[in-house]
């Protein structure tokens, strides 16, 4: 029986055993996680890939040939590949097909790429089909190894085959086969033999190798011993006999004869018959008189003559070679078939005396070479007979017997060609020898002879290595046994790899013979240099080949042949064209003029409607329009220029209508184009409703209308449309499709003040834009910048001194009350257990949590958990100075004293709203909150008191940026008498909307912005204090119609002394990814140069961070080239890693889960951890995992080793509840299973966010009927769970949602031992103190899983991979947010793959590992590829919204979801 393979075991199992021997850093390839495809599967792959036309290797080569390179040095470089591939036990025919594909770009890795992919698994070598290798994972290219690994063991598979091959026969696959005159005990033999049973699999018959009998093995030695030692013992035992019989001692008789049988049947194991072992006796008595003493010498350092490999196709010399003829010796060979002993006596080296001369004279040597040679020709037959005399004694000179020095000393027995063969192979340091089997007639044998050689010496003496096939020269003769077909082709094999050694003298007849005749008939052909011929000239015809193609005209060439054609018919044929483009100019001229002309008619009817007239009145009254003139004015006098308006001024929706009146009115209304942009969607709807309602117009985008909208998923606008509002994103996409902006007139950015990151981009692009327009004759384009408040120099210097005009706002007096005021006013008591108060032990410990709040009040006082601690213990607010509060009474001051100023008061707010309708006169309160948890908070509270209960609950409206257009709209509409109307809303009103009822403003002072996260390398919404520019903005919204409050919950302190004067601009405090992307894909060229012309150009260390991120996943190439997912992420407003999850989940059908996902990861984490409840926590995951579904959850152990799979689950479990039963199932839901009712609200809100988004590119389809904004959230995200959509065709399958994680995540991956290269294990030193528990590294040091983890108490792990959302540092580097992945998940879209072909082993990045078969690792190479063109495609046709049905796509998740 085959030995188990106790490391592949250990390799194979659930848990990464931490005191892994691999700490020294070589682990063997074998301990590392293996991909296995079936054959079945493999070979559907890759018919698939090669048939889909993706393949990269069917495209140009990756590598393209140097044209630095001479013809010779490409031709030297071109056969050192072609030898290369040979060494590895490739044909010819199949080296010239990769190297034909590949052109003289050729390089080793890409041809054996190109191999493993196009030829089936039957055709490749084992070790690229199987993965079967001796090597460890040391790197580089291996040879045969030949020193022994200890923990060595064959693949499972081969071990198997020859298990099933040998019928019942015991064969230790440890031991050595049989290997005459070799030392047993070497360790290199047993690998070499385990290597060449391998490779005798498929042999139909049982050879001398695989014939091992049960009582041999039952030996203490590996293997069946060597031919001599066996013929040595028979000689000894055979004369031990003769003596016993001579003397009669019978017991000494049955002695010997014991022995000589068990000699006999272990001598079978060698394929040989006993009359061997006995002739062999007899000829030794009979030549016992003859001189033994040759001194046997070490056999010479230099390599045997190696030869090379030759083509059955060119006209050089053959693959399978066929030499000489050997018709006429078919009689001698059955002849000598008879007896072996009596064939030739004469020829018997034994009989001689070492010297050829000696011959006796009735042995005509020549009789065996001059089978037709003529009589009459004597002088011809002289001279060839002095010729074979001397060859003769050439062959049996004592330096010439030396060469056999281990193989064979005189007086020894004879062996049979294919032992000799075995060992003079495994002497040269090649491959063992494999026979296959070739047609024959009948039912009888003929086989060929393959043999895979190293090349060997230096210079000049060096000779080239390959692969050999050879077979008999009478390709027809075959033979009544495998067994002697066998070793007569491995005979000639040795005539013609070994021609220098006297093979003759050591094999036994008839097989001696044949070679006598071989050596001693026409001079034997040079492989060597037929091969080389071969090479050589092939080379030759490739290079030649590609100068043809050079100098013949290319696609490309082609290309610039046509447009040179096109030019000359362009000249040619130019009075033709402008006579035919005059009256097309003239008629587009009449058509503008004749739309002028209308527009200013209709102008001058509607200034006759009273409606009309009032509305000019109420516009006339805005402090912007006294400077209607100066304006216009400077737009003619300048390309650029800025208006700077205080709140209520008017700035937003008169400027635009000044200039759209003003060309409406001097004819030039059919040119009229404007744009203007807003930073937020609701605001661009809003302002163009409103604008529209002005001028007396039916609503945006209806005919009739001349002013429209567009921003993400919504549109309203036609052709006649000459005033557009949009987002800033909408004019980039604009500018993407026509970088000049043909047809537009006027470009206004409002709200510059704002600094965001696309903002301050579009300036870029402008300024670049007016500088190249100022050099041509085109119509210039008018900039116009407008803001609250702004610093009017930076913008104007900027823009090269431009112009500065300011209008003051109109509001009435705004009296402001700080913190301390309102404590003062309401007499407010801040309790102790309140959030908001630092003696909140409770509050505090829960703050610091690390999971309970990621956003962890970041950029805040209690930002740290060493600050936190810090003033918990002090209990004393940093911020408060006493001195400052001396006028007000003690509980005011106690509370300041107290006081957290980072965590908003909901009691507080509660009691001011109530407060202010309890004590103020009528008018709209609007509350600034920083997001939309905070509103729905607040909300809740007030809804749930007594003074807001019935009616007035109908007027708590909220108002943020992913509010239905429909709900947003009542805002703006005045409540019932007895009513009051209560706004929450973030900072979108605090200048992109105006309403104008409020009068009384509350200012938590706090916002939300997007700061990047290094862990995460992510962005996301963090909460912080707003700038001063930001409270005076909020403050002038009290005041719009009549005096107003402004109630700010925060010290005058703070106002004065702790608030920026104006907020950070985005570009210097967010990561730049998005932005990167958008230059690249305007082709604004490189993005330093491009990011240093900003209005405040951002840190050289966060652009780098930047481009080195977008190399990272995928999103350019080479030199900042854009890269087919590079070009979808562009369009995607996400973090890069969101986008790419995004995208792939899409993709592969599986985006519902991902939706959820990546909503929690862009987020926060759903978990609650309230004090002393872990334990109970961690209970309700393992609940939530526990309970099924439905019947398509397929979760079993092994793959609930993830968080995010356990967040996708809570929000499944949620939605349903929320869906079938209500809100408040769904909350009760979220109490028992510790879940956060708000988070995973919002999770809701950005699945449609992230949803739509896709569809908006055009990934996936959206309902017919649905408009964004006028449809329930619900049912939206009801359609974005249904897992009959095709976008959720593998949703189910926990696998492919853990591979689009591993896509997403990666770099964020970690391994353990059994997972990482053994020189990166090395350098991490690895820690041998486990306790039993997998140690985890992420590459540059050891990692832990957090705690809060479900897979931190694991022991055992289905994978030695995992990725992970962030690192946290405090006393060790931890881990959150952890999935376990497969080495599939790895390999399909993990970072840059290393396939070592030989070795086995693929390294991703140069620090995680995998063993897989060359073949397997090369087509998931080439799915990556496949799925490259896919993406390509979809940017020619983004409307494809079928692309999970892509069989490509299909085939990439089979895998994952078998091997999860």
């Amino acid at each position: 029986m085959a030995p188990k393979k106790k490391p592949q075991k250990q390799s194979n199992r659930k848990a990464t055993s931490a005191s892994s021997s691999s700490s020294k850093g070589n682990q063997p390839s074998s301990s590392a996680p293996r991909l296995q495809i079936s054959a079945e599967n493999e070979n559907r792959l890759r018919r698939l890939l090669l048939n889909s036309g993706h393949s990269t290797q069917s495209q140009t080569d990756p590598n393209p040939p140097q044209d630095s390179l001479s013809k010779a040095q490409k031709a030297k470089k071109l056969k050192a590949v072609y030898e290369k591939l040979s060494c590895e036990g490739f044909s010819n025919d199949q080296i010239e097909l990769a190297l034909s594909s590949l052109k003289d770009g050729a390089t080793f890795e890409a041809a054996l790429d190109w191999l493993c992919l196009n030829l089936p698994r039957n055709e490749l070598p084992l070790k690229f089909s199987s993965g079967t290798s001796l090597h460890s994972d040391g790197g580089g290219h291996i040879g045969v190894i030949s020193v022994e690994k200890e923990d060595w063991t064959p693949s499972v598979d081969a071990s198997t085959r020859i298990k099933e091959n040998l019928h019942g026969l015991s064969v230790r696959t440890k031991g050595s086969e049989d290997e005459d005159s070799l030392n047993t005990c070497q360790p290199s033999q047993a690998d070499w033999i385990r290597q060449y049973m391998e490779q005798q699999e498929e042999d139909e018959s049982k050879t001398w190798e695989d014939e091992a009998s049960d009582e041999c093995l039952g030996k203490e030695v590996s293997g069946p011993r060597p031919y001599d030692v066996i013929a040595k013992e028979y000689h000894a035992a055979r004369l031990e006999a003769t003596k016993a019989k001579e003397k009669g001692d019978k017991k000494g008789q049955e002695k010997a004869g014991s022995i000589i049988r068990k000699l006999k049947q272990e001598l079978s194991a060698l394929g040989l018959s006993d009359d061997i072992l006995a002739s062999d006796f007899l000829h030794e008595r009979a030549s016992a008189s003859v001189s033994e003493g040759t001194t046997s010498t070490s056999i010479p350092e230099e390599q045997p003559e190696i030869i090379s490999l030759g083509d059955k196709e060119g006209n050089s010399a053959a693959s399978v070679i066929t030499l000489g003829d050997t018709t006429g010796s078919v009689n001698d060979t059955e002849t000598s078939k008879e007896s072996s002993t009596k064939s030739i006596p004469s020829l018997l080296p034994d009989q001689e005396k070492g010297d050829s001369e000696n011959m006796p004279e009735d042995v005509e040597i020549g009789d065996f070479f001059l089978e037709d040679s003529s009589i009459n020709d004597a002088v011809a037959s002289e001279l060839l007979k002095l010729q074979k005399k001397e060859k003769m004694k050439e062959l049996y000179s004592e330096k010439n017997l030396e060469k056999l020095d281990g193989i064979w000393k005189k007086g020894e027995p004879k062996k049979i060609p294919k032992a000799v063969l075995h060992q003079l192979c495994q002497k040269s340091g090649w491959e063992a020898p494999k026979f296959d089997k070739i047609p024959a007639k009948g039912k009888s044998f003929a086989y060929s002879v393959s043999v895979l050689r190293k090349a060997s010496g230096r210079g000049k003496s060096r000779k080239a290595g390959g692969l050999i096939t050879l077979q008999l020269p009478n390709e027809q003769e075959a033979f009544e046994s495998a067994e002697d077909s066998q070793n007569r082709v491995a005979a000639f094999a040795l005539c013609q790899l070994f021609p220098d050694l006297p093979i003759q003298l050591i094999v036994t007849e008839p097989y001696s013979s044949l070679i006598f005749q071989w050596k001693g008939g026409e001079s034997l052909t040079k492989i060597e240099d037929s091969e080389a011929d071969r090479r050589a000239g092939f080379v030759d015809r490739l290079l030649s080949a590609g100068d043809s193609r050079s100098k013949a005209p290319s696609h490309d060439t082609n290309d610039f042949a046509l447009d040179e054609l096109q030019k000359t018919y362009i000249e040619d044929n130019k009075v033709h064209i402008s006579s035919v483009a005059d009256p097309l100019s003239e008629r587009r001229n009449h058509a503008k003029e004749a739309e002028s002309l209308y527009l200013r008619q209709e102008a001058e009817k509607r200034k006759h409607s009273q409606k009309y007239k009032e509305m000019l009145k109420t516009r006339a009254a805005l402090p912007i329009a006294g400077l209607k003139n100066d304006i216009l004015q400077l737009l003619k006098e300048n390309n650029v220029l800025v208006v700077c308006g205080e709140t209520g001024s008017g700035k937003t929706t008169q400027v635009p209508q000044f200039i759209l009146d003003d060309m409406i009115e001097s004819g030039h209304g059919g040119d009229c184009n404007i744009i203007c942009t807003q930073p937020r969607r609701i605001a661009a709807i809003s302002v163009a409703e409103r604008v529209a309602d002005e001028r007396c117009e039916p609503s945006p985008g209806s005919n009739g209308s001349l002013v429209g909208y567009q921003v993400r998923l919504d549109n309203a606008r036609n052709e006649k449309t000459k005033l557009l509002f949009c987002t800033t994103g909408i004019l980039l996409r604009k500018l993407a499709g026509d970088k000049s902006l043909t047809g537009v007139t006027h470009i206004i950015v409002d709200e510059v003040h704002e600094r965001s990151l696309l903002g301050d981009f579009l300036l870029i692009v402008l300024k670049n834009l007016i500088e190249k327009q100022s050099a041509s004759t085109t119509p210039k384009l008018k900039v116009i910048l407008m803001s609250a408040t702004v610093d009017s120099d930076l913008f104007s210097k900027y823009f090269g001194l431009c112009p500065v005009i300011t209008a003051q706002g109109r509001t009435h007096p705004v009296t402001t009350c700080f913190l301390e005021d309102i404590y003062e006013s309401i007499d407010y008591h801040l309790a102790s257990d309140s959030p908001a108060s630092l003696r909140n032990e409770a509050s505090t410990r829960d703050m610091r949590g690390p999971v309970n709040n990621r956003r962890g009040k970041k950029n805040l006082v209690l930002s740290a958990w060493g600050d936190d601690s810090m003033l918990s213990e002090e209990y004393v607010n940093p911020n408060y100075s006493s001195s400052d509060y001396q006028s007000y009474n003690e509980q005011t001051q106690q509370n300041l004293k107290r006081l957290n100023e980072d965590v908003i008061d909901y009691d507080l707010l509660e009691d001011l709203v109530c407060h202010v309708d309890e004590t103020c006169d009528k008018g709209a309160v609007l509350i600034f909150l920083p997001g939309v948890v905070e509103i729905h908070t607040l909300l809740d509270r007030l809804a749930a008191s007594y003074r807001f209960a019935g009616p007035s609950s109908d007027w708590l409206l909220p108002l943020h940026s992913s509010i239905a257009s429909d709900e947003q709209k009542k805002v703006f509409l005045n409540p019932p008498d007895g009513i009051r109307k209560i706004i929450v809303a973030t900072n979108i009103a605090e200048t992109s909307i105006t309403i104008d009822d409020v009068v009384y403003v509350i200012d938590c002072g706090k916002h939300k912005e997007n700061r990047y996260n290094p862990q995460k390398k992510l962005s996301s919404m963090v909460e912080d204090w707003i700038s001063r520019a930001n409270a005076k903005q909020r403050r002038g919204r009290a005041g719009r119609v009549k005096p107003g409050i402004c109630f700010c919950l925060y010290t005058r302190h703070r106002f004065e002394k702790l608030m920026r004067p104006y907020q950070v601009p985005e570009m210097l405090r967010m990561p730049l990814v998005e932005l990167c992307l958008q230059i690249k894909l305007l082709n604004l060229g490189q993005i330093k140069p491009f990011l240093s012309k900003a209005l405040e150009p951002p840190k050289e260390e966060a652009m780098n961070s930047a481009i080195s991120l977008l190399y990272e996943v995928g999103a350019v190439e080479g030199d900042e080239e854009l890269t087919p997912l590079g070009h979808h992420l562009a369009k995607l407003p996400v973090d890069v890693l969101i986008g790419k999850m995004l995208l792939y989940g899409g993709i592969f059908g599986c985006l519902s889960p991902i939706l959820s996902i990546s909503a929690f990861l862009s987020y926060k984490s759903p978990f609650l951890y309230p004090k002393d409840e872990k334990q109970n926590v961690e209970r309700a995951k393992l609940a939530l995992l526990g309970d099924k579904l439905d019947e398509s959850s397929d979760l079993n152990d092994a793959e609930k080793q993830s968080d995010h799979l356990l967040m996708m689950v809570a929000y499944r479990k949620w939605e349903k509840i929320f869906r079938e039963k209500g809100v408040k199932a769904a909350q009760q839901f979220c109490k028992k299973y510790f879940l956060s009712s708000s988070v995973m609200s919002m999770t809701r809100d950005m699945r449609i966010q992230f949803g739509t988004l896709l569809a908006d590119i055009g990934f996936i389809s959206l309902p017919t009927n649905h408009q964004i904004g006028r449809k329930r959230k619900e049912n939206l995200d009801g359609w974005f769970s249904d897992y009959s959509q095709p976008f959720n065709m593998h949703s189910h399958h926990s696998a492919v949602v853990k591979a689009i994680l591993c896509a997403g995540l990666y770099p964020n991956a970690a391994a353990t031992e059994l997972g990482i290269t053994g020189a990166a294990l090395s350098r991490l030193k690895p820690n041998p103190t486990t306790k039993g528990y997998p140690v985890w590294y992420d590459g540059r040091r050891e990692v832990h899983i957090h705690p809060n983890s479900i897979n931190s108490s694991l022991k055992s792990f289905q994978y030695p991979f995992l990725v992970f959302l962030e690192k946290v540092e405090t006393n060790k580097v931890f881990l959150r947010d952890t999935t376990i992945i497969s080495p599939f998940s790895i390999l399909l879209f993990g970072g840059l793959i290393n396939i070592q072909h030989q070795s086995g082993l693929v390294a991703i990045d140069g620090w995680l590992k995998l063993t897989a078969a060359a073949q397997t690792a090369v087509l998931c190479k080439e799915l990556r590829s496949a799925l490259h063109s896919i993406l390509k495609e979809l940017i020619r046709k983004p409307e494809n919204a079928t692309i999970v049905d892509n069989e490509v796509v299909k085939s990439m998740a089979r895998p994952t979801g078998m091997n999860s």
